[in-house]
């Protein structure tokens, strides 16, 4: 596994933590975000400033566990996929410090 698709792996799963954390449901491997209705309010407002819509999050989730499972992807998506990985994380970092 080359560096870009190890961190990027490493950092989905904190997503994925992060998401669970802050109540998102993990429903058997599979991130239950299909509609923006299932997000609460205040993280909906957190991530609007990155996300323009829900799928975007769960894109993200794809993108991540496409890396993990080694399955192909460019070096421009791994790389961006890594950089609104790290300001979602951020995000909802901030979130959790702020409970």
């Amino acid at each position: 596994m080359d560096a870009t698709r190890e961190s990027l792996s490493l950092l989905s799963l904190r997503l994925e933590q992060l998401l669970q954390h802050h109540g998102i449901p993990d429903g058997h491997d599979q991130m239950e975000i299909a509609r923006a209705g299932e997000l609460p309010a205040e993280l909906q407002h957190r991530l609007s400033s990155l996300l323009e819509n829900m799928a975007e999050l769960k894109g993200l989730i794809e993108a991540g566990r496409d890396a993990r499972r080694g399955k192909s992807l460019s070096p421009a998506v791994m790389n961006a996929a890594h950089i609104m990985m790290e300001e979602v994380c951020r995000a909802l970092e901030d979130r959790k410090v702020k409970q």
